[in-house]
Parts: C-alpha cells; structure tokens; sequence
C-alpha cells in the first residue's frame, strides 16, 4: 500500500501568488503587487498594491532635500516644510521658495521641466529658510531640469547634478 505525504497549501498559494505578481510586474515593474510573509499562526498572505506614481502637473510638491551629485541633504529644520510649489496644467509654476512666493512660466517636453524666469515678492531672507531659497532660485534658473517620479516622491536634477526632493502633498483641485 502507497502512502502520501500531504503537500501544506500555504507554501503552495504563496508560492503561486509570488510567482503570478512576478509575471504581473513584468515590463516597468508598476503592476506588482507585493506579498509578505504569511502570518505564522492564521497562514494568511497579505498582498499590498503598489503605490501609484503621484501626476507631476497639479500636486503641491514639499521640498524635503537638496541634492548635490550623488549626496543628498535634508532641507534646514529652520525651513522644513516651508518650500513649496506646484506646477499647473496652464503651464505656470507657483508656490513659495522658502520665505517669498514666487510665480513662472512652465515647460513640460517629456522628462524635462524648464521654469521661465522667476517673479518672486522680495522679502529679506536669513538663515535657513534664505539658504533654502537661495539653492532654489539658482536651480529653478539654471534651465531644462531632468525629473523623475516614484511614488510620491519627485526629483528635479539640473545637468551639474545639483537638484531637489520633493514628496507629494496633495492633488490640487
């Protein structure tokens, strides 16, 4: 008489659902889904949808650091959270630099972003907010800048390889 061995079916099905997101993802990677471990005592698979890039035109972009080359450094504590800006489909850019507003003209030509020249208020800026707005004004002014999202997250670089992050606030109505 032949016996067999009982083939556990969480192993299996994580098997097979890893294996159906890997075929899923194929290409740029932005339909997979990820699984995670099954949970040791119910065999449950949680399977987490992947987070949809955030559209360049209409967010309000926060900067969160500033990029120089290969090394990237946290906006100031003294300015966290103040430099904003948004890109709109009438092609102008607005927002604020660190302490002024600012307003340009901009061009999107596929993964490229260029800003006319600036209109900005004209407030004295010290300190970290003034450092802040500095780097931007300089690279906002310094022509095409490549730009790449993932996620909610953006990066603008200019060909010197000085550049910004940037993390998505919301979708502006």
């Amino acid at each position: 008489m032949r016996t067999f061995r009982r083939v556990p079916t969480v192993p299996v099905i994580l098997v097979a659902l890893v294996l159906a997101a890997a075929a899923a993802g194929c290409g740029d990677g932005s339909a997979a889904l990820s699984a995670q471990s099954p949970h040791t005592a119910t065999g449950t698979v949680t399977l987490t949808p992947p987070v949809p890039d955030a559209p360049l035109i209409a967010t309000e972009w926060t900067v969160d650091s500033l990029l120089s080359g290969e090394s990237a450094a946290p906006v100031p504590a003294g300015a966290a959270g103040r430099a904003r800006f948004t890109i709109s489909a009438d092609g102008t850019a607005s927002g604020n630099l660190g302490c002024n507003r600012f307003n340009a003209k901009a061009t999107v030509e596929g993964p490229t972003l260029t800003l006319g020249p600036l209109t900005m208020t004209r407030m004295a800026c010290l300190g970290d907010a003034g450092e802040v707005e500095r780097a931007l004004t300089e690279l906002f002014g310094s022509g095409p800048l490549a730009w790449r999202i993932q996620g909610q997250a953006l990066t603008l670089t200019a060909p010197d390889g000085k550049g910004l992050g940037a993390q998505a606030a919301s979708a502006v109505e």
